[in-house]
């Protein structure tokens, strides 16, 4: 394995800033941040966020008031801001290649893969993932388990370049929110940033982490037909009524 110090790879999103802020609330102190933007996605003009929800829940909400790059002077030696559409920009694959890290902690735009050149850098990339692997594989899978009674399922897998397929490091399962908590908005980033955190300071603690022996099968699920969606929520105003 290259190097030895984490570098956190991230996209300037809503997820990101929960990595960071529970990062934070870890006292995880992070060796590099390589942080990519669209091109005018940091200008000014854009609405005010709304604060998260003073609901109790199973991990603690990000707060989108917070800025990213306020998050993240505080949590590393060094954060190099690259403006690109994609992770796989060439410039961005550069800069990965001159961190000489040991670990690759990502967080990207929705719905963009990982090109196999970026993974083949050396260090291993790792990935929260909403779903109980290998069960639930693809997109909103948080809806289809909600939907199956499962709850909400966090995997943290060793990326691979096939989409979620790529060693699971750790699982956890956690309740369905509260009704009124926004889940693509908040909840499904607070619950990945939680488990990454926690797996994040365990790699700093005793090193690389050990796959977690799984059997074959599970499903590949697509993004969620909008009245699905529905359902899923219609079912936490159930559970609260029972």
């Amino acid at each position: 394995m290259k190097g030895g110090g984490i570098l956190f790879l991230a996209a300037n999103t809503p997820r990101s800033q929960a990595y960071a802020q529970a990062f934070a609330a870890h006292g995880i102190v992070l060796d590099q941040v390589i942080l990519f933007d669209r091109p005018g996605a940091a200008q000014p003009g854009k609405a005010e966020l709304a604060a998260p929800p003073n609901i109790a829940v199973a991990a603690p909400l990000p707060d989108p008031r917070i800025p990213l790059i306020q998050s993240l002077d505080g949590l590393a030696k060094q954060v190099h801001r690259i403006e690109a559409e994609s992770v796989n920009d060439r410039a961005v694959l550069t800069a990965v290649q001159a961190a000489d890290a040991g670990l690759v902690i990502y967080s990207g735009y929705g719905g963009q893969l990982v090109s196999r050149e970026l993974l083949s850098l050396g260090p291993p990339f790792l990935h929260a993932h909403s779903g109980w692997l290998p069960d639930y594989r693809g997109s909103t899978t948080v809806y289809y388990s909600l939907l199956a009674g499962d709850g909400c399922g966090v995997s943290v897998i060793g990326m691979a370049p096939a989409i979620d397929q790529g060693p699971i490091l750790a699982r956890r399962t956690y309740p369905a929110p509260p009704v009124g908590v926004d889940i693509d908005y908040f909840y499904d980033s607070a619950i990945r940033a939680d488990l990454m955190a926690d797996v994040v300071a365990q790699w700093q603690k005793d090193g690389p982490l050990d796959p977690i022996p799984v059997s074959e099968g599970g499903a590949d699920f697509y993004v969620v037909h909008p009245l699905l969606k529905h359902l899923a929520l219609l079912s936490l105003g159930a559970e609260d009524a029972d």
